[in-house]
């Protein structure tokens, strides 16, 4: 009997892990790859999520420090440095492999087995396996948006609450890379419906992709070759297509003995589309949780401390990509003439603001037309 089984070793299943190895619960992490792994992601890390981390990133893995931002938007371009650093880029595979074995390091066991399915009694949950059955006082779903065991808790997704990705990874001369970015992400809003084009700066490589609103990009591979094409990379690039939930919604993420970190709770931030802040934190509070209250109130606490401490700042993270997207030309006409409006945006990045801030100031600031559909948004949410 385990106290807990975290099913998926990612970012929020390894940050579980870790803390409630720590604290001294029997933890048994089941994931079904071997790592390390190949993961499709833009691999940008905020200082924000690196302070979740609770120790220093070697540096073996920081490929890039990023300091500014260039937006692009038809024929306008805008760029901001912020003279320090604003995110750390990261190949995910090597990271993701970092932070399970930190967990292995504190304590937590790890058995490479995909987590099949799952059934809950009144004091323990049996978790299914190829190898066999697993039993644990709790179980923590870590497993991403696309792993079906999420269902029992949060149902079935809405297309219209999903995004989708399209990356690949470009290899070119580190020289090169910093002729062209010097130190910045480079952002292409109006390539992608509801969402944005991106051009990364790695290590011996670039991130590039698009990502949007799922139920929008009906033809996502031929616009990510419209977008290597519009950028001078070669057509041959090998594409990786996945989806990601937008959070924000409200939805439940806890029942009985089984608790959703991470994408598979939908924590990602619907703006920029940043998800492993949200994915260590949520597996560290439920780490917390089931270490620290009684069984029967673990699910209420974890939910109510998510919403706190997640979902509210998810909410208006998607409020304000509904306007932005709606009005990309009356906001990126904002961000060109207040240097400003940038400069308070890319602060959430380094944990200086929140989008709860970011958005209270920003609406005394915005032309009336936008401002009256904004508000009457946040009054339907309770914002």
């Amino acid at each position: 009997m385990y106290d807990l089984i975290i099913a998926g070793a990612g970012p929020a299943g390894s940050a579980a892990a870790r803390a409630a190895a720590m604290m001294g619960l029997k933890t048994l992490i089941l994931e079904k790859d071997a790592f390390p792994r190949y993961k499709p992601c833009g691999g940008a890390l905020s200082d924000r999520a690196v302070s979740q981390l609770g120790f220093p990133l070697p540096k073996v893995l920081c490929e890039r420090t990023i300091t500014g931002a260039r937006i692009h938007f038809r024929d306008r371009v805008l760029e901001r440095h912020k003279g320090s650093r604003l995110t750390t880029l990261v190949t995910r595979s090597c990271f993701d492999q970092f932070l399970l074995q930190k967990a292995e390091d504190s304590g937590a066991i790890h058995v490479t087995a995909k987590v099949l399915d799952y059934r809950e009694t009144d004091d323990c949950v049996f978790v299914s396996t190829k190898n066999g059955i697993y039993r644990a006082r709790f179980l923590v779903i870590s497993s991403g948006c696309q792993d079906r065991l999420k269902n029992k808790i949060r149902g079935q997704a809405a297309k219209e609450s999903m995004g989708v990705c399209m990356v690949t990874e470009v290899e070119e001369d580190d020289r090169i890379i910093e002729e062209r970015l010097n130190g910045s992400l480079d952002i292409y809003f109006g390539v992608a419906e509801m969402g944005y084009g991106w051009i990364f700066p790695h290590r011996g490589y670039y991130s590039v992709g698009i990502g949007g609103l799922a139920s929008r990009q009906m033809h996502a591979r031929k616009m990510m070759m419209e977008f290597l094409k519009a950028n001078g990379f070669p057509l041959n690039q090998m594409l990786h297509g996945h989806l990601i939930p937008q959070g924000g919604r409200g939805e439940m993420v806890a029942r009985g003995r089984v608790l959703l970190t991470g994408d598979s709770a939908g924590f990602v931030d619907a703006f920029s589309g940043e998800g492993i802040y949200y994915a260590l934190r949520s597996g560290q509070i439920a780490a917390q949780v089931i270490g620290g209250v009684p069984a029967s109130k673990v699910a209420e606490t974890y939910q109510s401390r998510c919403k706190k401490e997640i979902g509210d700042e998810l909410g208006y993270a998607l409020q304000l990509s509904k306007m932005m997207h709606s009005h990309p030309e009356i906001f990126l006409r904002i961000l060109a003439s207040q240097d400003e409006v940038l400069d308070r945006y890319l602060e959430i990045a380094t944990a200086k603001g929140s989008y709860k801030g970011f958005v209270r100031w920003l609406v005394p600031r915005l032309p009336i037309s936008i401002l009256r559909s904004f508000m009457d948004i946040f009054q339907s949410k309770g914002l």
